[in-house]
């Protein structure tokens, strides 16, 4: 496999999208008023308005960019859920992930034309002043868990600073300096929507952006709009601990894997080595299809981590396909790699033997769990839905995002489950 052969892999189907819907994109375009009723059911941190640049960014989303959303919204199943995890264990406001659809589009190896770099787009400055180690070997700008962080520490810093969520996330894109320069030139005015006039041209629009990714991740399904699965090399992917310095395109040629696929997979790297420390842990993320070949050459089976993101598969019977192993403990899926089916193959040659057979044991295995979703009834209410499905309703309205003091309207969509 050469880097011209990933990259078509993983962009053909984006560029199928593009075909089949630029045909039909403006024959469904939502309504103003019903965008204003759903904008208004958001239960949202920051000062909402429907404006012309949140209705134009939400088009860009639903109707005109419907190819690049279907991307997007699968790469959400990657990096949500830990993104998630941080944002809980920090208290803070769960919508904050929307900040880096909007910065990156949720691409880790993402970096501007200005220098920001990340799946949050951190700029040097801002990184190493939250200790974010940044030389010519490594960037932790775009190591999800670090950065990650970071980024959510930089924004509840800037919440204590305005404690105003709004101007703490336009603050996140213009700095506190260039903020609070607007605030006094708009007289000490600090509703955003009363300053923007006076902050620059991308953070005047940073704050729309913000509501139109807030609303494509809330209904999209509204809008016949699938997400669209990322490659499985992306998705199946483990993470081993590195000690030693590490060639990438040696690995690239021993294990038969793309060289472009490694450096997607390792984008805190910035040449293709990695280095020996003795004071950072290192570590290598791969295919979980080629984890075992290369534990059998330079690593062992306890030097496999636990890893922020990626699914875990194993065979489970070949009339049901693939199920989900419980990602929890991301050493269960190693055993997993020793399953001999059509779908992943572990080894160039698959041999049973004892290391095989011992991984073999305990797997433990999940069913796929997929949201079910109900068409609410006219003069029906959420209390109605709750009971009849034996869901709590503080469980039925946070699952939805629903603000209980304004409702939904009859005919909508609601997830009855996550």
């Amino acid at each position: 496999m050469n880097t011209l052969k990933f990259i078509t892999s993983n962009f053909v189907m984006v560029f199928i999208f593009v075909c089949f819907f630029g045909l039909e994109s403006y024959a469904n375009t939502p309504g103003y008023t019903e965008i204003q009723k759903r904008i208004d059911n958001l239960n949202t941190i920051i000062n909402v308005k429907l404006t012309d640049d949140v209705n134009d960014f939400i088009n860009k989303y639903v109707v005109k960019r419907r190819a690049e959303s279907a991307a997007l919204l699968g790469r959400t199943s990657l990096y949500f859920p830990y993104i998630e995890n941080v944002i809980r264990e920090k208290g803070l406001p769960d919508e904050l992930k929307y900040i880096a659809v909007i910065e990156s589009n949720l691409n880790p190896t993402g970096v501007s034309h200005q220098g920001a770099a990340g799946i949050w787009q951190f700029m040097k400055g801002t990184a190493e002043l939250y200790g974010l180690t940044i030389n010519k070997y490594i960037d932790e700008r775009k190591d999800l868990i670090k950065s990650t962080e970071k980024a959510l520490d930089h924004l509840k810093d800037l919440y204590v600073l305005y404690n105003d969520w709004t101007l703490a996330i336009a603050a996140y894109n213009c700095g506190s300096g260039t903020l609070n320069k607007a605030i006094k030139r708009a007289n000490g005015e600090t509703d955003f929507w009363k300053l923007k006039k006076y902050l620059p041209k991308e953070t005047q629009n940073y704050i729309p952006r913000f509501i139109a990714a807030s609303y494509l991740m809330n209904y999209y399904y509204l809008h016949d709009l699938q997400p669209l699965d990322p490659s499985e090399e992306i998705k199946f992917v483990l993470t081993v601990k590195v000690n030693n310095h590490l060639d990438m395109d040696r690995i690239s040629k021993e294990l038969d894997i793309d060289a472009g696929l490694i450096k997607y997979l390792n984008p805190v790297y910035n040449k293709d080595v990695i280095p020996g420390s003795s004071d950072k842990e290192l570590t290598l993320t791969l295919p979980d299809t080629k984890m075992l070949t290369y534990i059998e050459k330079y690593a062992n089976e306890t030097d496999v981590i636990d890893n922020a993101y990626g699914l875990c598969r194993v065979r489970y019977n070949e009339n049901l396909g693939l199920y989900m192993v419980d990602c929890s403990n991301q050493k269960t899926s190693l055993k997993a790699l020793s399953t001999r089916n059509a779908y992943a193959a572990t080894r160039d040659n698959l041999k049973e033997n004892k290391k095989l057979s011992e991984l073999a044991k305990n797997l433990q295995i999940i069913q796929p769990v997929f949201p079910s979703l109900y068409r609410l009834k006219r003069k029906e209410s959420l209390v109605d839905v709750a009971k009849s499905n034996n869901i709590p309703l503080e469980d039925l309205l946070a699952i939805n995002n629903i603000d209980i003091n304004k409702g939904v309207a009859p005919g909508s969509l609601i997830k009855l489950s996550r």
